[in-house]
C-alpha cells in the first residue's frame, strides 16, 4: 500500500496546486487513489495526488496492477519549498511496468523536489447536484395529489424526490 496526500487547485483555473488539510490516502495505485480524492474536491478545481515518501528509503517494488498498466498522467512539480504550489510540468508519466508514482519518488529523491500526479487532461469537478425541491409521501390521503418527477417511481407507502419533469399522481 502507497499513503498518497491530496494537491487541490487553489482556485479554478490558477494551475496551482497545495497539499489539501484532507485526510490522506492509502491504496494500491495512483488511479485508484485519485478516485478516492475526487469526491473531497470543490467545483471547478483540479486536483492531483502526492506519493508521500518514506522516511528510511523507497518503498519495495511491486508491478502495477493490471488496470493501471498503461495509464498517462501528467505531472505536478513543487519547486522551491515545502510551503511553494506544486505546478503543472511539461511531462506525462506512465504507469509502466509500475506505478507512475513510484517514479516520481524516485526522482524526488534525487532532485530534492516533490513531485505529483494528476489525470492527464483533467477537466475541473462539475458541480454538484442539486439538493431535491421537495418529497413527496405515498399513502396521501388525497386521491388528485400529482407532483413532478423527474425519474424513479412511487411504490406503496414508499417516498420519491421530486425535482423537475414530467406528472405524475
Amino acid at each position: 500500500m502507497m499513503k498518497f496526500y491530496p494537491l487541490v487547485e487553489t482556485a479554478a483555473g490558477s494551475g496551482k496546486f497545495m497539499l489539501s488539510s484532507g485526510a490522506p490516502v492509502q491504496t494500491a495505485n495512483t488511479s485508484a487513489a485519485l478516485a478516492l480524492i475526487a469526491p473531497t474536491v470543490g467545483a471547478g478545481l483540479r486536483f492531483g495526488a502526492w506519493l508521500n515518501r518514506e522516511v528510511a528509503g523507497m518503498p519495495e517494488f511491486s508491478p502495477a496492477p493490471a488496470a493501471e498498466v498503461g495509464k498517462s498522467y501528467s505531472v505536478l512539480i513543487e519547486m522551491g519549498g515545502a510551503d511553494q504550489p506544486f505546478t503543472l510540468s511539461q511531462s506525462v508519466q506512465v504507469s509502466m511496468p509500475f506505478d507512475a508514482s513510484l517514479l516520481c519518488l524516485a526522482m524526488q529523491q534525487g532532485a530534492n523536489i516533490r513531485y505529483g500526479l494528476m489525470t492527464l487532461g483533467q477537466q475541473p469537478v462539475p458541480a454538484k447536484p442539486e439538493t431535491p425541491a421537495a418529497v413527496i409521501s405515498a399513502g396521501s390521503s388525497s386521491a388528485d395529489t400529482a407532483a413532478t418527477l423527474s425519474s424513479g417511481s412511487v411504490s406503496s407507502g414508499g417516498s420519491a424526490t421530486v425535482t423537475s419533469g414530467g406528472l405524475a399522481g
